[in-house]
């Protein structure tokens, strides 16, 4: 497809572009995990030296932490490189911040900063001047693992040594409030379009909802190790996904809501490898990590398993699709793909069908 066509289609397109890939699946079907239920698509996204995956621009590039050092990376949104046979978004640019303290996470605000939890306590950065230095505006330190945008615009995130005072900081009113003490180790912390909150306790096995205040709803014991959490709230029953340690992504369905305990529990894919922590995309997909951590919490001894079969111990991004359409609820600040006119999707297909007989032309 030539290159103006492509844009024409990615930036006047949109909304069928998300339908299209629905019914179509990803361009490259990844094999990292062996089992996957029908009903979904797997994809490598990127590698071999992955970042946290946590936050989007407004363009739909993955934004991502890279661990110990002070560095936030760009994904390209449109495959751009090759490794191991397989087709990848390559890093765009690399943002080297001053004064960014060792941590593992970030997420975007409604505000538009970016809010990172570290050693030295939350930080925020100013993606319109990536050259000014990290500005702490908190000072409850810890890890720097889990954090989240909520929808009135709040961040959410664990602090202390253990990874589990849970805390919530208000961008407008510029407090800082403890909410939750977990018993255990707190990894990623996930939000829904609807204020809800959950916490991957990745330290003791099990999953905590919260309420936007901080107010605690239940929490439900589980097998895998969770680590990357998701919601998909539009979904029927709606429900919550969790990528885990163990190599497996587990749907949680609450039929009867999500004030009670999960109606259903079910492993949609397995025979990966260690699972991070990951994010919803604005395009409704899952990406999940995948590292090789040495066995723990029976983790498999390998990275990634790439398109050509090569598996070895790289790190990579893999996005999790549903057939069934727009699913796990995107990121704080981008809105549910709306139904597609027909005008539009007419347009869209006509435009992959040309291209389609062009590449059979070939």
């Amino acid at each position: 497809m030539p290159a103006t066509s492509f844009r024409f289609f990615q930036f006047c397109c949109a909304p069928a572009a998300v339908l299209l890939s629905s019914l179509l699946g990803p361009a490259a079907s990844g094999v990292q995990f062996s089992f996957l239920d029908p009903a979904y698509t797997q994809q490598i996204y990127a590698g071999p030296n992955v970042g946290i995956p946590g936050a989007w621009t407004s363009t739909n590039q993955l934004i991502a932490r890279k661990s110990g050092i002070p560095d936030i990376v760009e994904y390209n949104a449109t495959p751009n490189t090759v490794y191991q046979g397989t087709n990848l978004h390559g890093v765009t640019v690399t943002h080297t911040i001053a004064g960014l303290a060792s941590g593992a996470n970030i997420t975007r605000g409604t505000n538009g900063f970016l809010y990172l939890p570290t050693q030295a306590g939350l930080q925020r950065v100013d993606p319109s001047n990536w050259a000014t230095p990290a500005a702490t505006v908190t000072t409850a330190g810890g890890p720097g693992y889990g954090v989240n945008a909520l929808p009135n615009g709040n961040i959410v995130y664990a602090a202390g040594g253990g990874s589990t005072d849970i805390r919530i900081y208000n961008p407008t009113a510029n407090t800082d409030v403890s909410v939750f003490t977990a018993p255990a180790l707190i990894d990623d912390i996930e939000t829904s379009l609807t204020g809800l909150i959950a916490l991957a306790g990745q330290g003791n096995n099990t999953i905590t909802l919260l309420n936007s205040a901080g107010g605690l709803i239940q929490t439900f014991p589980t097998t895998n190790f969770p680590d990357g959490l998701a919601f998909a709230t539009m979904a029927s029953p709606p429900a919550l996904y969790s990528n885990d340690n163990r190599g497996t992504i587990t749907r949680y369905d609450f039929a009867s809501g999500y004030t009670a305990a999960p109606t259903n529990v079910q492993v949609i894919a397995s025979g990966g490898s260690y699972g991070d922590i990951a994010t919803p995309g604005p395009d409704c997909a899952f990406y999940v990590t995948q590292f090789f951590n040495n066995g723990i919490n029976g983790s498999a001894l390998f990275g990634t398993t790439w398109d050509n079969n090569v598996v070895n111990n790289d790190s990579s991004i893999i996005r999790i699709g549903a057939k069934q359409g727009c699913l796990f609820d995107p990121p704080v600040g981008f809105s549910v793909p709306e139904p597609n006119s027909l005008a539009i999707l007419a347009l869209a297909l006509s435009l992959v069908t040309g291209v389609r007989q062009h590449w059979n032309r070939r």
